[in-house]
């Protein structure tokens, strides 16, 4: 009975992997978020199939086939979560190789485990947990650092959610392989297991089918192109009063305090942080609370580059004084929203002061 129940809810969860893999691909292709997270719907199918079918393709056995996605089916969807914390999310070098450690020390020990070969196993078990749990406690750091980052709330508890499920899962099948696994229990943990990944694959297929749901694959609009909203006609008094309490922020020392983040200005402010969220987005048009910093720190850093008084100053001086906490971040940030770096756009405009005062 549970076998037979495990057959209908895995292959159900499995075909709607493959969907979530093909509308990814379709649709989204031309975003690394749709690109990895087709590339984690392929590797949790391929997953699936691989403890549990015994089946041939060419006189090969399906699991040896799929060992790269099966084993590396963690680190691709810790790549996929990582990319729902920053819409400019980009694979690094480092992020290869954490997928390249999980494929070896997961195929190691599935081998080393289907061909008998103890005195392999336990070190190759010990080298995926220890990958697996360094890429859970990843999660749980971005989990921390960027729930209050997202405006967008639809999104930003799509993000918890789907990121707590991920890591919940994880856990469970690195627990369930290493220790549970011979223990009489097999049937109940297969059945388990499909479960799990049928619902990680229906919640991203509905969020798909909500509006908004391009969100889970997004494209962030050009910060040089942003542009704030002027439909306020449906604010009360008191968000009118608030957004131009907002709005008269630009400029201020207050913009440039460092380490300054939406709840610690919501107290500063003493406007609730749920109302700070929804005027900042659906109002001024920000989608994270950085973007709303950076908008109004990068435009007091091009008046100070372009000022001859500063013309010595040190590039990191200014990104300090204007809240920045290195030089890279502000870098970032700078050339995102101008197409130069700041050293750049300081030779630029001196460049062109002295030639207006010729």
């Amino acid at each position: 009975m549970l076998e037979t129940l495990d057959d209908i809810v895995r292959f159900s969860a499995f075909g709607l992997l493959i969907w979530l893999a093909v509308l990814a691909l379709r649709d989204f292709r031309d975003r690394v978020a749709g690109r990895l997270g087709a590339l984690s719907a392929a590797a949790s199918a391929a997953y699936l199939l691989s403890t549990k079918v015994k089946a041939q393709v060419f006189g090969a056995e399906i699991d040896l086939l799929l060992l790269p996605l099966h084993v590396g089916s963690i680190g691709f969807a810790w790549l996929f979560c990582l990319s729902q914390f920053d819409d400019r999310f980009e694979v690094k070098g480092w992020h290869i190789g954490v997928i390249v450690v999980k494929i070896l020390s997961g195929a190691g020990s599935y081998l080393s485990y289907k061909y008998a070969i103890e005195t392999l196993f336990m070190p190759f078990v010990v080298l995926t947990t220890i990958t697996v749990t360094a890429i859970v406690l990843h999660l749980l750091y971005e989990v921390w650092q960027g729930h209050h980052e997202d405006l967008v709330e639809d999104r930003r508890k799509f993000r918890t959610t789907f990121v707590g499920a991920v890591i919940v899962i994880s856990l469970g099948v690195m627990i369930a392989e290493i220790f549970l696994v011979g223990r009489g229990i097999k049937n109940e943990l297969l059945l388990t297991q499909s479960i799990a990944f049928l619902c990680i694959a229906v919640y991203p297929l509905w969020r798909l089918s909500s509006p908004g749901g391009e969100d889970l694959f997004f494209r962030t609009p050009n910060p040089v192109e942003h542009a704030e909203s002027v439909d306020h006609c449906d604010l009360s008094p008191a968000d009118q009063h608030d957004l131009g309490v907002i709005k008269g922020l630009a400029g201020t020392p207050q913009m440039l305090e460092a380490g300054l983040t939406i709840s610690k200005l919501s107290d500063e402010l003493r406007i609730p942080e749920h109302r700070l969220r929804h005027l900042l987005n659906q109002h001024l048009g920000y989608r994270n609370f950085s973007d709303f910093l950076n908008h109004h720190r990068i435009e007091r850093a091009k008046e100070q580059l372009s000022d001859g008084d500063n013309r010595n100053t040190p590039v990191l001086t200014l990104a300090m004084e204007l809240g920045y906490g290195s030089l890279g971040p502000f870098n970032r940030a700078f050339k995102e929203r101008t197409g130069l770096t700041p050293t750049e756009f300081r030779t630029q405009s001196l460049e062109a002061g002295l030639a207006a005062a010729k």
